[in-house]
């Protein structure tokens, strides 16, 4: 992080203890189980905090949900006062998890909150309906806010960054890696497989000696469309380099990814075109997944070309 997010970071973490501390100081414990409790949340806050900024917030979000049940419960006439915190819950959520299970986390902490007062019997009176209101509200346009942003995001960063490729307009390598190291990192968040396809067009130098430049470059930018036009929306189709291309598939399994290349290339020998296809799922290093999609292309190349080959670590 840089200078202002460290700042902000403390920030947020100095804002916790003093929030818990004026619960401490304008309503004092009862009982010694009540320490026993804080002493639990402290405990688990601070865990959150070795965590460090990535991992922090998927902790501190059922951390913190359950210590807002908690004071709603413990809290007299003024527990109303615990929806002040209840946006931090949501934007933990959103921060922690991808989408759409950022919505389901968020969307069971919103359901307690809401109904925890009448299930804890709570004197509900004239601010119940806009407490319970105000939380799924909140939940909505934090999570909406959280969308806006990253779409805002990737629409932005293709439109600045020179990170195309000039003859079929699709990313370049430096765009797949960077766009892969996103996704890498929502996997370890606990998002669904990533898997990479890298294709290498069979024969190209002949087609470049025997028809041309012109006609390899009509090559190549046919491949391109082609491909786009056949996967799926969420899918990054990239040129990797000469006449490779790359397929980056978020949520999308080694199985899933191999039964996909396959169709892709059947549907690129039906125009009359062949194709080697290399298959690999993100373990947790890119650099690995980079070697082990090569890898298997090359075996896919040795073994007769026009065939797709996975990652042989998948295998079995």
């Amino acid at each position: 992080m840089d200078r202002w997010a460290r700042g902000l970071y403390a920030l947020a973490w100095l804002g916790l203890p003093l929030g818990v501390g004026l619960r401490l100081l304008f309503s004092p414990p009862q009982g010694p189980w009540v320490w026993a409790a804080y002493g639990v949340f402290a405990l688990l806050f601070l865990l959150a905090l070795r965590q460090g900024p990535r991992r922090a917030p998927k902790l501190l979000v059922h951390a913190l949900g359950a210590y807002l049940l908690f004071e709603v419960g413990r809290a007299g006439e003024d527990w109303p006062v615990v929806g002040f915190w209840s946006s931090a819950l949501y934007l933990l959520a959103a921060f922690a998890y991808p989408w759409p299970r950022s919505l389901a986390v968020g969307g069971f902490w919103a359901s307690l909150l809401a109904l925890g007062p009448v299930l804890l019997g709570k004197p509900l009176g004239f601010f119940y309906g806009y407490f319970a209101l105000s939380q799924p509200v909140l939940l909505a346009l934090t999570l909406l806010l959280a969308r806006f942003r990253e779409f805002y995001g990737q629409v932005r960063f293709w439109r600045e960054q020179a990170l195309t490729c000039s003859l079929t307009g699709l990313p370049n390598r430096r765009a797949l890696e960077m766009a892969l190291e996103r996704e890498a990192a929502r996997v370890e968040r606990g998002g669904e497989p990533l898997s990479l396809v890298l294709l290498d067009l069979d024969d190209f130098k002949k087609i470049n000696d025997e028809k041309g430049h012109p006609e390899g470059d009509r090559l190549l930018r046919e491949v391109g469309r082609y491909l786009i036009a056949h996967v799926r929306q969420q899918d990054l189709v990239g040129r990797w380099g000469g006449e490779e291309f790359a397929i980056l598939l978020p949520r999308t399994s080694g199985a899933q990814a191999t039964h996909l290349a396959e169709r892709l290339r059947e549907g690129l020998k039906a125009l009359g075109i062949t194709a080697s296809f290399g298959v690999a799922t993100y373990r947790g290093d890119l650099q690995d997944l980079y070697r082990r999609a090569d890898e298997a292309l090359y075996r896919a190349k040795a073994g007769g070309k026009d065939r797709v080959a996975r990652a042989t670590e998948e295998l079995g």
